[in-house]
């Protein structure tokens, strides 16, 4: 039995890599020949973009739940003052970081220029509550420049909580954009 085992193993071995191998299509060894052919040694220049492209974003819907996230609401310059926050959250938005690094560019390049991060927070909450939380979100911004390698002493802070509103609704999209960070110029305006 032992010596009948061997051979059927050895030819049941044999069939399934039989199987398993295969051999190159006409279209498999095509592109390999194409490959080999291309022996182009002429150097290659790197392109240099003009201007950073921005990818389109217009098909992205608007909405109260990423409204602190959309990139409508950031330029990636000084130009955009307002950093948007989430409910209930003092964390910086990711889409918020290149205009962030901005302003923390102008800031270190003029030593002169002072800003204030002004706090604020939607009308949800207690009145405390929402002052601590717009404290908190202009930290979170203070913090992130200060990371950036900003000056203390061109950093204020103002804490609103709900008492300067962007929108007087009482609709999600208008909390959306009470949640938020404003960056004024004191002095050394861009």
């Amino acid at each position: 039995m032992r010596s009948l085992l061997n051979p059927l193993f050895a030819i049941v071995l044999a069939a399934a890599l039989a199987a398993c191998s295969s051999t190159p299509t006409e279209d498999d060894s095509s592109a390999t020949d194409n490959m080999s052919q291309q022996t182009d040694t002429s150097p290659v220049t790197p392109v240099e973009p003009s201007e950073p492209v921005k990818p389109d974003t217009s098909s992205i819907p608007l909405t109260a739940d990423n409204f602190y996230n959309h990139p409508s609401n950031y330029d990636g310059t000084t130009d955009s003052r307002v950093i948007y926050f989430a409910f209930d959250s003092n964390t910086v938005p990711a889409a918020a970081f290149e205009t962030l690094r901005a302003h923390a560019t102008y800031l270190k390049n003029n030593a002169n220029a002072k800003i204030r991060m002004e706090g604020h927070a939607d009308e949800r909450g207690t009145r405390e509550y929402n002052v601590a939380l717009s404290e908190r979100r202009s930290k979170a911004v203070e913090k992130f420049l200060r990371v950036q390698g900003v000056a203390s002493s061109q950093l204020e802070i103002v804490s609103y909580g709900e008492e300067k509103p962007a929108a007087f609704g009482h609709g999600e999209m208008d909390w959306a954009k009470n949640r938020r960070v404003e960056i004024n110029y004191l002095s050394g305006r861009p």
